[in-house]
């Protein structure tokens, strides 16, 4: 007799993408392809650390809950294994209503604790009194993003939140106030993650937030309205980035200085300002930070750069003898590439191991004294290993400027070409390899040389959480990204 199949649903089954549908999910068998599962004889104590570390690398912990697919013996360890609860990662649902609807049946499926509740699809209803469920009470990552958060940044449920809370984000693409009357009233004494988006903060109130977070080690501020000023004293400080590049010119507080001051633990410094020949200049100072590693994105439009004594005009050093030897990153744009303004800026950072150049032609050329070989410069002779030439056209300024380093640098190691160009076929290869002499490098090492082609890879953003995350070296290297989003400072 033939055996007749019952047909799958087409439906997403939420016990699968994050065990929120517990309630008549179909019972499990206990065995494998014919053999027991073993490994659902080993102690609770032990499942429940894999449930763990499976929920780690994955932010609605699909892994973590498609382990009930072994045996019901693993259905309560997910229900209080720690979740980590993305919107952006629930797949098979369309609609906010449909959405609302899995994360809601997951708050009262899963007891808690929740490690990570990020929401960045639409406006929720309940976002409230999600934020007062007792799973959330140990939270530690909140990410709050777009018009979800309209009228305020923070839902009064939030605040309960916030001395457990090491990571928070506020996005909001409207451009909302922040609670400036809740500010006094918050305390984040373990947040060492900030980052604070499209937000209309003023600069009294975003220094108040500041020095309610004591042991805040990452701070990323991008794209706010209401703050012409920063001025920044942390002793436990590592990672800063602030952007101004609105094309609206009608906020009068814009960015006009950052200070930084007694921050010996700062080791990346970023900023991204709009070039727009109608914007005042920007004036940034840093001292006492003596471990500073990482340094951009220098331009024009920072019109002085204070580093300890040494102080550079629109990125020109005005001392030659003043230097910074502990930054080995640097990030910078040149309109037109200059040999000459590049010579000034080695030598102002003479150990730099990696030299990021966005180039430019839209102005006019300036005159170019060749680098005379008999001069020393420590950069190029003992330390600077790759050479990044971003929005590379291959037209005679950009072929200078890297054949330049290519004649020069002693210990070269990478030269790599960003280009917008929709394609690069072998007849465009083998012309540019003519052009770039490699086979009259200075450097005996074998220099690898290739071209990106990538409208991501052609600009200068910063991913906030390549920022964030100190174990990166290079934030600033897109190789080594392989997050699904970007979240550009």
């Amino acid at each position: 007799m033939a055996t007749v199949r019952r047909p799958r649903s087409k439906k997403p089954r939420v016990a699968a993408e994050g065990g929120a549908g517990v309630e008549g999910h179909e019972q499990q068998p206990e065995c494998l392809a014919g053999g027991p599962v073993l490994i659902s004889d080993l102690p609770d104590d032990i499942r429940g650390i894999i449930c763990n570390t499976l929920g780690k690398f994955d932010h609605f912990d699909h892994h973590g809950a498609r382990t009930q697919a072994f045996s019901t013996r693993w259905r309560h360890l997910w229900r209080s294994s720690p979740l980590n609860l993305c919107d952006g990662d629930i797949r098979g649902f369309g609609s906010c209503c449909e959405i609302t609807d899995v994360v809601s049946r997951v708050f009262s499926a899963h007891r808690g604790p929740v490690r990570r509740l990020s929401l960045r699809r639409a406006r929720y209803p309940d976002l409230d009194s999600w934020l007062r469920s007792p799973a959330l009470d140990n939270l530690q990552e909140l990410e709050l993003w777009r018009e979800f958060i309209h009228p305020v940044p923070i839902p009064p449920a939030a605040f309960r939140l916030s001395s457990s809370l090491r990571s928070l984000v506020l996005n909001d693409s409207k451009y909302v106030k922040f609670p400036a009357n809740d500010v006094d009233r918050m305390h984040f004494p373990n947040l060492k993650q900030l980052t604070i988006k499209c937000t209309i903060i003023a600069e009294s109130v975003l220094h108040t937030l500041l020095s309610k977070c004591p042991v805040l080690e990452s701070l990323a501020l991008s794209e706010n309205v209401g703050y012409g000023r920063l001025q920044i004293s942390s002793p436990t400080l590592r990672s800063f980035g602030v952007s101004d590049n609105r094309l609206e010119l009608w906020d009068p507080e814009r960015l006009k200085e950052v200070i930084i001051e007694d921050s010996p633990l700062l080791q990346r410094f970023f900023i991204r300002v709009q070039h727009h020949s109608e914007r005042e200049g920007l004036s940034v100072r840093i001292s006492g930070a003596p471990k500073l590693q990482f340094m951009g994105s220098l331009t024009h439009d920072i019109t002085t750069l204070e580093l300890g004594s040494t102080i550079l005009k629109e990125t020109m050093p005005v001392n030659s003898t003043a230097v910074v030897r502990t930054v080995n990153v640097l990030v910078l744009h040149m309109s037109p590439p200059s040999i000459d303004d590049v010579i000034g800026l080695m030598k102002c950072f003479p150990c730099l191991q990696k030299l990021y150049v966005k180039v430019f032609l839209k102005d006019r050329s300036k005159r170019v004294q060749h680098h005379n070989p008999l001069d020393y410069l420590e950069c190029l002779h003992l330390h600077l290993k790759k050479l990044v030439l971003i929005n590379y056209r291959g037209m005679k300024r950009d072929v200078e400027f890297a054949n330049f380093f290519l004649l020069n640098a002693k210990v070269l190691e990478m030269v790599e070409l960003r280009t917008q160009r929709p394609s690069c076929d072998s007849k465009y290869l083998t012309k540019q390899h003519t052009k770039l002499q490699l086979k009259n490098k200075a450097s005996s090492r074998d220099t690898l040389l290739f071209m990106c082609i990538s409208l991501r890879y052609s600009n200068d953003l910063m991913d906030i959480r390549h920022m964030h995350d100190m174990s990166i070296v290079d934030p600033f290297d897109p190789s080594l990204c392989n997050c699904r989003r970007i979240q550009v400072l």
